[in-house]
């Protein structure tokens, strides 16, 4: 596969991980990388297990089946509503809407995805703009010049509540529902996709992430990560441990787009690093080498990170009884040709994420006394109907719906 560049002498260095979190047993979140296409996708599965997974595996693979057969081909004719949009964006926007058909015929036709459906976010980047198409409340963020700015809006209930009456008080905001999303592929046969078309710069950052992620790290601490280190890879599992120390309650997704300029080197020098730790805060803490402890947190970051081989997701949904055992965490950075789905197990206990930052040893983090610096232990029960490990702080067991009595 070819790299990308684009017209004007930048090209995309990308990432992404997508983890089960501590709540889930199953992980119906997938990603998708295709530099050479310029196309990168997040989505979001609902429906349980073998539907939600299959919904947002079917997604992320008829979107890419859709780009690639349409790189000399002709794209379907614009909807009214789209024909001032670029054609680069009108293709993400039209592949979007092939994707919700396809999500939606399936649901339609075999009784055992009857209601699955999927959020998306995808980016594609070509010709120094990068088109952000989005259905549901998966997110998209730019990072640049130290700022963060929210590029997409959550296809929810309380925004369309707002949007109908911006003068909702925060008393009648907290009335309403946190998790209701109003739009979703896969509901009807026909879906309204959100588009935005941005230029793009040599340093900019992109990430695409699932409400796992969102809903559990927020502007500040995304910022933290990106100041420690610009790498992808490094990024995704920095913002994956930091969701999952907050409680890790959904599914994680997270998929990092940097955008570089082709004078800088295609690979770059190995800084000094130093380790860092994350606070009850969820920011990184700076751990000197050589104190106790070191070894079980060495430990457990190669734990937590030896999960083997990634598998590519087939170019169909799989079928029931043909669900495979994947890995417990898949990180990867510009990848061949694959859509990459994480496991379904979550880990046998909450051991604390070691992350190594690219900042200097010489160059400590800001002092902020007004964070406490200690470290954050992540109470379990079981639920006593099927005995499915738990954070603390449920009303009912997710795995198998019972109350809890904690």
């Amino acid at each position: 596969m070819g790299e990308m560049r684009t017209s004007g002498g930048t090209r995309p260095a990308a990432a992404a991980v997508t983890d089960v979190g501590r709540q889930r047993k199953h992980n119906e979140d997938h990603v998708l990388v295709r530099p050479e296409l310029g196309l990168f996708v997040v989505a979001d599965g609902m429906g349980g297990h073998n539907a939600g997974n299959v919904a947002s595996a079917l997604a992320a693979t008829s979107l890419d089946n859709f780009f690639e057969a349409t790189q000399t081909g002709e794209l379907p004719g614009p909807a009214p509503d789209e024909v001032d949009l670029p054609p680069e964006a009108r293709r993400v926007v039209a592949g979007i809407r092939k994707a919700n058909h396809d999500v939606f015929v399936i649901s339609s036709t075999h009784s055992q995805h009857q209601g699955m459906g999927s959020t998306v976010v995808a980016a594609h980047l070509a010709l120094d703009h990068i088109h952000v198409a989005h259905v549901g409340d998966s997110r998209c963020y730019r990072i640049r010049n130290g700022t963060i700015e929210q590029l997409t809006k959550d296809h929810s209930l309380i925004n369309d509540a707002l949007a109908l009456k911006p003068d909702l008080t925060p008393e009648e905001l907290a009335r309403l529902p946190k998790n209701i999303i109003t739009r979703a592929l896969g509901m009807k046969d026909a879906v309204k996709v959100d588009i935005r078309t941005e230029p793009v710069q040599p340093g900019d950052l992109f990430l695409l992430c699932s409400d796992g992620l969102s809903g559990m790290v927020n502007d500040e601490q995304i910022l933290d990560v990106f100041e420690f280190t610009r790498e992808p890879q490094e990024a995704c599992e920095l913002l994956i441990a930091m969701a999952n120390e907050a409680g890790g309650t959904d599914n994680i997704s997270a998929l990092i787009v940097r955008i570089d300029s082709d004078e800088e080197p295609s690979v770059r020098p190995a800084s000094s690093a130093e380790t860092y730790q994350l606070d009850e805060l969820g920011m990184l803490l700076p751990r000197t080498p050589g104190t106790p402890g070191d070894a079980q947190h060495e430990q457990d970051a190669l734990s937590s990170d030896d999960g083997g081989d990634a598998e590519d997701i087939p170019s169909a949904p799989p079928t029931p009884g043909q669900e495979r055992e994947d890995t417990r965490r898949t990180p990867w950075g510009s990848p061949p040709s694959s859509v990459v789905q994480q496991s379904d197990r979550p880990p046998p206990s909450a051991g604390r994420y070691v992350a190594v930052s690219a900042r200097s040893a010489s160059s400590p983090p800001p002092d902020d006394s007004s964070r406490r610096r200690k470290h954050v232990e992540v109470r379990v029960a079981r639920c006593a109907n099927c005995g499915y490990e738990l954070f603390i702080g449920n009303n009912f067991c997710v795995e198998c719906g019972a109350p809890l009595k904690l």
